[in-house]
């Protein structure tokens, strides 16, 4: 029961901490800066990143843009996937419950904004060079990197698999091969060999009686 309420517990700080970070940092965005001014809070990486209000009607960033009821609908989807399999989750799956509790953060954090602004508010801007220029927010950032945690989960549980499955089956062989050793050696061809036929022993004749002295 306490290590059930433990990964529970997982899921709502770390789902429930981004939901509100990622939020609250939109809120300041939205007073403080009018639509696609920027901001530089390090100047000594202004050219490079920067904070820049920007309207997303699309998926993360800036994907697939006129697409918000879709996304809407999808984020709530995968919300509701993820509550009904996470309780499922096996014991040693702690990265995918991690992963799965970012997802949920931001896909949370994101139908937040297109249910109340009727689009995604990004602010994170990264420039290099004239060639990528992408303005994203903290929870597409979180949503990416719980994607990318729970594909190295799944290929760990596909290797520990089929780790498992060839140990079974050396195990088999083993016990195989064993048997057919035990079978071995109870056939009458065995190591242990029957005791060789005693010679027959011969009886010492008497000799025949001479004549009876008279």
């Amino acid at each position: 029961m306490l290590q059930t309420a433990k990964r529970w517990a997982l899921l709502v700080i770390v789902g429930g901490g981004i939901l509100a970070l990622d939020q609250w940092v939109k809120n300041r965005v939205v007073e403080t800066l009018a639509l696609g001014e920027s901001w530089s809070p390090i100047p000594a990486v202004a050219n490079v990143i920067t904070i820049t209000r920007s309207a997303n009607s699309g998926a993360a960033f800036g994907m697939f843009p006129f697409a918000s009821d879709f996304f809407l609908a999808l984020a709530f989807i995968t919300v509701l996937i993820f509550i009904i399999s996470y309780p499922r989750l096996p014991s040693h799956a702690s990265l995918s419950r991690l992963s799965m509790s970012m997802i949920t953060g931001g896909a949370l954090s994101n139908a937040v904004d297109r249910l109340i602004r009727g689009h995604v508010v990004d602010y994170v801007h990264v420039q290099v060079g004239t060639q990528i220029s992408n303005i994203s927010n903290l929870a597409d950032h979180a949503i990416t990197l719980g994607v990318i945690l729970l594909l190295i989960d799944q290929w760990r549980a596909e290797q520990r698999e089929n780790a498992e499955k060839k140990l079974a089956e050396i195990t088999a062989a083993v016990s195989d091969e064993r048997e057919v050793n035990s079978l071995a050696g109870d056939g009458p061809d065995s190591g242990s060999s029957l005791p060789a036929e005693a010679p027959a022993i011969r009886g010492t004749e008497s000799p025949q009686a001479g004549p009876a002295a008279h």
